[in-house]
């Protein structure tokens, strides 16, 4: 065969091995965009929610909490407005950062759910709510620009021989405190603060004390003078 025959065959060759890679990757309904994460997935206008699962204790009756990375690729911060359980149940109850008062996906960034120090997204009773264990939970991500983004997510067990999920849920809120421990509290204060007052007055009765001592003394001596010249 001759040069030109073996360079020609050689080009073929090459073409159409590259001829799959660049339709692979052309065009944003290419197949490498069609290719989804193992968790729940959802996007709507803008957002993208990865990595979705209902995380739940050992009690079926306990809390049961989201953890999912929420991705904003809008042009303007959006907020989390609700996460329901499908369209027609209830919600979970959310809770934003400490100092916030909304859970904002900034624009061009992301927000994690679940887990120590992020957001959460959170139910006081799984059962009540109709999460267990093994469930595809259908929920839907409602978003203050963008709207809507349902899925269904896994519910998983944050103990047992596989916790992979312990250090990402249930995440329960804060504990508040009732009425009448806040009263106690107060009782608490108003009495250290009396006896502070209490103990300061004494010390001053002490001091006092001490000064009609030494009168005294003063006196004495003036007596003892005064005898002394009575002697002489």
């Amino acid at each position: 065969m001759s040069r030109s025959l073996r360079r020609g065959a050689l080009a073929a060759t090459l073409a159409l091995s590259i001829a799959p890679l660049a339709a692979c990757g052309a065009g944003y309904d290419s197949g490498t965009d069609s290719v989804r994460p193992d968790n729940a997935y959802a996007r709507t206008d803008g957002i993208e929610v990865q990595n979705v699962n209902v995380v739940i204790g050992e009690a079926a009756d306990g809390p049961a909490s989201v953890t999912a990375r929420i991705f904003n690729d809008s042009g303007a911060d959006q907020t989390l407005e609700a996460i329901l359980l499908g369209t027609e149940g209830g919600q979970f109850e959310l809770l934003p950062p400490e100092g916030e008062s909304a859970i904002t996906v900034p624009a061009g960034g992301s927000v994690m759910l679940g887990g120590e120090g992020n957001p959460a997204a959170y139910v006081p009773d799984a059962s009540a709510a109709g999460i267990a264990a093994g469930n595809a939970q259908n929920l839907v991500f409602l978003m203050s620009e963008s709207g809507e983004a349902e899925l269904f997510a896994r519910v998983v067990p944050a103990t047992g021989p596989f916790a992979y999920y312990a250090d990402w849920g249930p995440t329960e809120p804060p504990a508040e405190e009732t009425a009448e421990e806040q009263d106690q509290q107060q009782e608490t204060e108003q009495q250290e603060t009396q006896d502070t007052g209490t103990a300061g007055e004494e010390s001053g009765e002490d001091t006092g004390t001490g000064e009609d001592g030494g009168a005294g003394e003063d006196a004495a001596g003036e007596e003892s003078g005064d005898d002394g010249t009575a002697d002489e």
